[in-house]
C-alpha cells in the first residue's frame, strides 16, 4: 500500500511562499526600525537646535551674536553655533539667522550646518540715528496711508465730518418733529379761565329754578 505525500513541485510552492513571506516579514520589520531610529535622531536633533537657540537668545552683545559660541550636549556631545543680524525697517526689529552645526557623537566630527531666522525685538542693538531716521519714516507712511498727521493733530483730507443719510445735518431733526396738537390753544392759565362757562348763564342769562 503506497503512503500519501507531497510532490517535488508542491515543497518547492510551499518553500517559495515562505521565503516571500519571511522576506516581506523582514522588509516590513526593518523599516519599523529604520523609522524609530529616524524619528529619534530628528527629535534629538530638534532638541540639541533648541539648546543653541535658546544660547543665542541669552546673549546680549550685538558683537557676541555674530561671533558665535560653544554648547554643551548630553552623551558628552557638543554644538556650535553663531549668528548674522541683519536690520529691518522697524525700528528696534532686527532678522537673526542662527546656523547650527551638532556633533552626532562623542569627539565625532560635526554634521552638516542648520540655519534658521527669526525676528528678535532688541532696543539695545538700535542706533539711535537710526531709530529717528526709522520713526521719521513711519510717520511719513502713516501720513500717506492713513491720513494721520501728528502735527495738526489728525486734521487731514482723511477725517471727514459725519453727515446725515439725506445731507441736511441736523436741520433733518426739525422737520422730523411731530406737530403739537395743543399750537392752536392758548396755553396762559389766565385766558383759560375767562373761556370757562358760567353755569348760570347756560339757559340763555336766566337763573335757574329750583323746585
Amino acid at each position: 500500500m503506497r503512503k500519501k505525500a507531497f510532490t517535488l513541485i508542491e515543497v518547492l510552492v510551499a518553500l517559495s511562499i515562505f521565503a516571500l513571506a519571511a522576506v516581506g516579514l523582514g522588509a516590513a520589520y526593518s523599516n519599523v526600525l529604520l523609522s524609530r531610529m529616524a524619528l529619534k535622531e530628528k527629535g534629538v536633533g530638534e532638541e540639541d537646535f533648541a539648546r543653541c537657540r535658546a544660547a543665542m537668545l541669552e546673549t546680549a552683545n550685538f558683537a557676541d551674536i555674530e561671533k558665535g559660541g560653544d554648547v554643551y550636549l548630553p552623551d558628552d556631545r557638543m554644538a556650535r553655533w553663531k549668528g548674522k543680524i541683519e536690520p529691518t525697517t522697524v525700528a528696534d526689529l532686527f532678522r537673526v539667522t542662527i546656523t547650527v552645526e551638532i556633533q552626532a557623537t562623542a569627539g565625532g566630527s560635526y554634521g552638516a550646518p542648520r540655519e534658521q531666522s527669526q525676528w528678535i525685538l532688541r532696543p539695545t542693538w538700535s542706533v539711535e540715528s537710526d531709530r529717528t531716521k526709522l520713526l521719521a519714516d513711519a510717520k511719513q507712511r502713516l501720513l500717506k496711508t492713513r491720513g494721520y498727521d501728528e502735527e495738526t493733530g489728525g486734521g487731514t483730507s482723511f477725517i471727514s465730518k459725519a453727515t446725515t443719510k439725506n445731507g441736511q445735518g441736523n436741520n433733518n431733526q426739525n422737520n422730523n418733529k411731530k406737530p403739537d396738537n395743543n399750537s392752536g390753544k392758548d396755553n396762559n392759565p389766565k385766558n383759560n379761565q375767562n373761556n370757562k362757562t358760567d353755569p348760570t348763564k347756560s339757559n340763555g342769562g336766566k337763573t335757574p329754578v329750583i323746585q
